[in-house]
């Protein structure tokens, strides 16, 4: 990865980053209503936050409604259990948004950028200092069938839970 670079220093917030060694990492799985559904968030400790990166593959191309849909929320949640559920209870475990600071939405510690996707494919890289690595193991990280609406209380109106993952050390 190459970064634009002056006087030959990487900018601070990637002091310590090193692509092939996460921190940590969710490995994304599909529900009952997306059972194709699959992909890895990986998240990186930095000196002054947190750089995430996701790759998703297998993403519906229409909600639950039918609809089409191209945007998704994304979240971390609560708890880490992702037991599946049922199509219409999906990923019953993994309670509401990481929100240890009572704030509204968008403003959850857990709330994270919506992932584009194209083709059945999603990318996102994103960079917060809303928390450590250490405030999220065991956690989940969540996609939604919708996209979130940055306003609805107190989740975005998002729809349905898509995909689950578990966010654990990683170990290489």
């Amino acid at each position: 990865m190459e970064f634009l670079c002056i006087n030959n220093e990487m900018p601070s917030i990637f002091d310590g980053y090193k692509a092939d060694h996460p921190t940590a990492v969710a490995r994304l799985r599909g529900g009952p209503n997306a059972p194709d559904l699959r992909g890895d968030v990986l998240f990186y400790q930095l000196d002054n936050g947190v750089y995430i990166k996701a790759y998703v593959v297998g993403i519906p191309s229409t909600n639950s409604k039918g609809e089409k849909t191209r945007f998704h929320g994304f979240h971390i949640h609560q708890n880490g259990n992702c037991n599946p559920g049922t199509s219409d209870k999906p990923f019953p475990s993994v309670g509401n948004h990481f929100n240890p600071t009572d704030e509204d939405h968008p403003f959850h510690t857990g709330d994270l950028p919506p992932i584009l996707s194209n083709d059945g494919i999603g990318i996102l890289s994103v960079y917060t200092t809303a928390f450590t690595i250490l405030n999220i193991l065991e956690k989940s990280v969540i996609l939604h069938e919708n996209a979130d609406d940055f306003i609805t209380q107190p989740s975005g109106n998002s729809g349905a839970k898509i995909a689950c993952g578990r966010i654990m050390p990683y170990h290489y």
